[in-house]
């Protein structure tokens, strides 16, 4: 009896050593910077090399992808793939397996030239937020978003007009000169990118900033694994180990690294939730 055991323990041990993962990433600064002199330091960039840190009985690779082709990776099931920071929904859900909380952040917001004449516009609401379905419905504005995300639905159904733009904003191609430029009236886009790429100008003004009436006041995000062989096991570890990385400075550092100090103040009562969600979760 006590010979079986020890064999079904090495074989246990055996089965978690060959667990391998490849970790889909897209350059999405200031979230994952896979160029410049920033290359490596984004937020999420930061946050998976402690997580990898924490999982040394799992063989990590890393592979950088657009965004289409990342999500596309997600339908297979012939090898175990995760990514880092995706937002939950029921769709994604139907194909993936998701962790436990890994970050929270800002909610999204429209984003306009500080000469706009934003208050006065037909499609803020009282309470100073802007529903973008509205808005893209002035013809003489031009509006410009990132696809291939998940959105509210006053976006999504903003999608569908000609005078809102799909743009794939990179560390080449950067929302703010875009906006700047006056190539387009406004961005709808994360507070913290728009932040990385005034910061990429060298300017720190420039742009006034308005939450989206139907987006979360925060974002919270997580780990998605494929439905493959060994991803719901690898759920598991990652899960154990966003336990421990949680009750970290150094983690939650990382998470705030793109973030102002403004920002960061709004969000900790936001934090300090998720935070328990997470460390008291079974």
């Amino acid at each position: 009896m006590r010979i079986g055991l020890i064999i079904a323990g090495l074989l246990c041990c055996q089965s978690t050593e060959a667990m391998e993962v490849t970790w889909l990433k897209t350059d999405w600064p200031p979230h994952q910077i896979t160029s410049g002199v920033h290359s490596e330091q984004g937020t999420f960039d930061l946050m998976l090399k402690q997580l990898i840190a924490q999982l040394p009985h799992i063989t990590h690779q890393v592979q950088v992808v657009n965004l289409p082709r990342l999500e596309q990776a997600f339908y297979q099931s012939g090898k175990a793939v995760c990514g880092f920071g995706s937002v939950f929904t029921e769709e994604r859900a139907k194909n993936r397996w998701y962790s436990k909380a890994v970050a929270v952040l800002p909610g999204l917001a429209a984003h306009f030239r500080l000469s706009a004449e934003v208050k006065s516009h037909p499609a803020v609401q009282a309470n100073g937020s802007v529903d973008v379905h509205q808005l893209v419905q002035d013809n003489e504005l031009t509006g410009a978003y990132q696809p291939n995300r998940f959105y509210p639905p006053s976006v999504m159904a903003a999608t569908r007009y000609a005078n809102f733009i799909p743009h794939d904003f990179t560390s080449e191609v950067n929302a703010a000169a875009l906006l700047l430029s006056k190539r387009v009236d406004y961005v709808i886009e994360y507070p913290e990118r728009m932040a990385f790429y005034l910061k990429q100008k060298k300017q720190s003004s420039g742009i006034q900033s308005v939450v989206v009436a139907d987006a979360s006041p925060y974002v919270v995000s997580y780990i998605t694994c494929n439905k493959s062989e060994q991803g719901q096991q690898l759920i598991k570890h990652i899960d154990t180990a966003l336990m421990a990385l949680w009750q970290t400075d150094a983690y939650r550092q990382s998470m705030f690294s793109w973030i102002d100090q403004a920002d960061q103040k709004a969000l900790d009562p936001a934090f300090q939730s998720v935070k328990l969600q997470v460390i008291n979760a079974q």
